[in-house]
């Protein structure tokens, strides 16, 4: 006849003590893990987006590129920053840097607050997010009067 033996109980002082190392462990693997560093940029490549940006006298606009799964999309936006109580003639833009060049194919009217947005959708093989430029050329007409802006690629290092 085999005899079982007791297990030692734990006493009450060394569960506490247990519960105190288990709580300390959860809390530092929680600050590891879901921590981020505040000098992290927000936008990087890793993300899936780029995003451009400049400001000028009359012009400010923003370009955006992202990873949409099987497809990559990219959007526009121009506003108008300048005597807001000018009447607002079409434009004509065009965007350009190292292997992108867009336009528009005809003027365009502003819309809203004197803004313009246009986005397209492309082959996800036709746009590689790893291979971006860090500046575009924005050039925008209105009235035989151009204005160009050196889009720059926001938080971008170097």
């Amino acid at each position: 006849m085999k005899r079982y033996q007791k297990l030692p109980m734990i006493q009450e002082s060394e569960l506490t003590k247990l519960k105190k190392i288990h709580f300390i462990i959860i809390i530092i693997v929680l600050l590891i893990t879901g921590c981020k560093s505040g000098s992290q940029d927000i936008v990087t490549i890793k993300d899936s987006i780029l995003v451009y940006f400049a400001k000028g006298e009359t012009w400010a606009a923003t370009y955006t590129i992202f990873d949409g799964g099987e497809s990559t999309f990219d959007s526009l936006y121009i506003q108008h920053i300048g005597n807001r109580e000018e009447e607002q003639e079409p434009i004509e833009y065009i965007l350009e840097g190292e292997g992108i060049k867009m336009a528009s194919q005809y003027p365009l009217k502003l819309q809203g607050v004197r803004s313009l947005q246009v986005s397209t959708e492309y082959n996800k093989e036709l746009m590689n997010l790893e291979e971006h430029n860090k500046e575009l050329k924005l050039i925008i007409k209105q009235n035989e009067e151009s204005e160009e802006l050196l889009l720059r690629l926001v938080n971008e290092e170097g």
